[in-house]
């Protein structure tokens, strides 16, 4: 207590632990306001047979704009699994009773993401609690078997071709051995005609005279 550098010691104290906890305050703010933790939400439900690619706190997106997440996944009584997703309802303008929502992958290597597809201007919005329709994207795998099965002719095509091919290729060498023989004989025509008009076709014009 006599000490003088210890004098105020518990105000500066006490100063230097709400300048800190309004930090941490201020910092919980701007962190869930950035997570839109503060804004209002709508709860939309969809159920799916399998909750296979669909977990809890995945993206959910419109026109690639993220308004949401998946909230969570439970299980019902016909062993089906019932998907809540939470929306900002800033956007619940866009949701309609038409909508579906589609589990897709964002790219090849990417994240899977429930995207929102909008609705007609004619419809109304989806309300709290409402169940939106649901289908699943093509996967990797179904692209895969979809380019397979349409492949798959084609090569059978070309494999038909290929051996068409190979037959009028072993069929040329006839051909070409005909073709000379025609060539040779039409050589030696030509060659016993230029003999006749050489020698009988002048001695013909003179008897023609």
């Amino acid at each position: 207590d006599e000490d003088t550098r210890f004098k105020g010691l518990e105000k500066k104290i006490g100063f230097f632990v709400i300048v800190a906890f309004l930090g941490i305050v201020v910092t919980i703010v701007a962190v869930g306001i950035q997570h839109d933790v503060f804004s209002s939400k709508t709860r939309l439900f969809f159920v799916t047979d399998s909750g296979t690619g669909i977990e809890e706190g995945m993206a959910v997106k419109l026109s690639g704009f993220n308004i949401g997440k998946v909230d969570r996944l439970e299980l019902t009584n016909n062993a089906q699994v019932k998907v809540t997703l939470s929306i900002l309802r800033s956007y619940m303008k866009w949701v309609k009773s038409d909508s579906k929502a589609r589990l897709i992958k964002e790219s090849v290597i990417g994240a899977n993401v429930i995207e929102i597809m909008p609705g007609s201007d004619k419809e109304k919005s989806l309300g709290n609690n409402a169940q939106i329709a649901f289908e699943r994207g093509r996967g990797l795998g179904q692209v895969v078997d979809q380019l397979y099965s349409e492949v798959i002719p084609l090569i059978d095509d070309l494999k038909r071709i290929a051996r068409r091919a190979d037959m009028l290729l072993a069929g040329l060498p006839a051909t070409q051995q005909k073709l000379d023989a025609t060539l040779t004989s039409a050589r030696k025509n030509l060659e016993n005609l230029e003999k006749v008009t050489a020698s009988d076709l002048p001695a013909m014009m003179k008897r023609g005279r």
